[in-house]
């Protein structure tokens, strides 16, 4: 009897779980679509500005641009590590804190300090409690990330990096590849490069008007800003895949469960059931020798 009702106690709980794990899988299926619309319409953007680093030599332009110079000695690098706010999202923020974690080691190896800088409640604790010192971290940016709190993260290292405080600056996130798949990037964002890189394609001479210089003066801190954005949005599409997927197996799994705790139950109340004919039985008969 006791077997049973610690059964039918354990199967009513997984019922609730079953309910709460359901709905916010359908409530990461709805923000997943929102924020996924969101990181795919800034990708073409994105892409082109990058098409056009690819293709154009601005060398010529390296001397007058900080934002174009190598730095002759690496000495300090920032690193922005963006994380989400809430768990339940599998190892999405465990494989974006791994990526930064083996980043700042190469960085150290290259004899170079890190200024660590973390987006998201899950990086700031899970660094913090291994040791790492933060400089800055922030909260506020949630599954609708907006330019303006891009630019602003983007304001900061620009800054950090005219004042040669810094001498890179580099992005830690998860991008959105699929549902299934979120795979997290660490990728240089300053300096830009000054030459062009990986296209087999001649650089691409440009008529600019009014000037070489204006343009760039203009293009190149947006540049900077929209790649943050594009972590940001890149972040939070991958973030609610995540926890879709997360809640999703969760779901079936409390499903299995309680399939075979109905068919433990049934046994038990079976088996109890013939123990009391049983003895109702063994009782009948010696009645009647007696």
């Amino acid at each position: 009897m006791a077997k049973t009702r610690e059964i039918k106690r354990r199967i009513r709980s997984l019922q609730k779980t079953k309910q709460i794990t359901k709905t916010m899988e359908l409530v990461a299926t709805s923000r997943m679509k929102r924020t996924q619309q969101r990181a795919l319409a800034a990708r073409p953007y994105a892409n082109k500005l990058r098409a056009i680093l690819d293709t154009v030599d601005l060398g010529a332009f390296a001397g007058r641009f900080p934002l174009l110079g190598e730095r002759e000695a690496v000495r300090r690098v920032g690193l922005l590590v963006i994380t989400s706010n809430r768990g339940l999202c599998g190892a999405f923020n465990a494989n974006v804190l791994r990526a930064a974690r083996h980043a700042m080691i190469d960085i150290e190896q290259a004899g170079a300090e890190t200024e660590l800088h973390v987006v998201g409640r899950k990086g700031t604790n899970a660094l913090r409690y291994r040791g790492y010192a933060i400089a800055s971290s922030r909260s506020d940016v949630g599954d609708r990330p907006t330019f303006a709190q891009a630019a602003e993260i983007a304001g900061y290292f620009l800054g950090e990096f005219l004042g040669e405080r810094i001498d890179e600056f580099r992005l830690a996130y998860a991008s959105f590849a699929s549902l299934s798949s979120q795979p997290p990037v660490v990728e240089k964002v300053l300096p830009l490069p000054a030459v062009a890189g990986g296209s087999a394609e001649r650089p691409v001479e440009f008529l600019l008007e009014p000037s070489p210089e204006r343009i760039l003066e203009t293009l190149l801190p947006r540049i900077v800003e929209h790649r943050v954005y594009k972590a940001l949005l890149e972040s939070a599409a991958g973030e609610q895949a995540a926890r879709r997927v997360a809640m999703k197996n969760a779901t079936d799994n409390a499903q299995e469960l309680i399939r075979i705790l109905t068919r433990s139950y049934n046994r038990a109340r079976q088996a109890q059931i013939t123990q009391e004919i049983a003895e109702i039985v063994g009782g009948a008969g010696g009645q009647e020798s007696d």
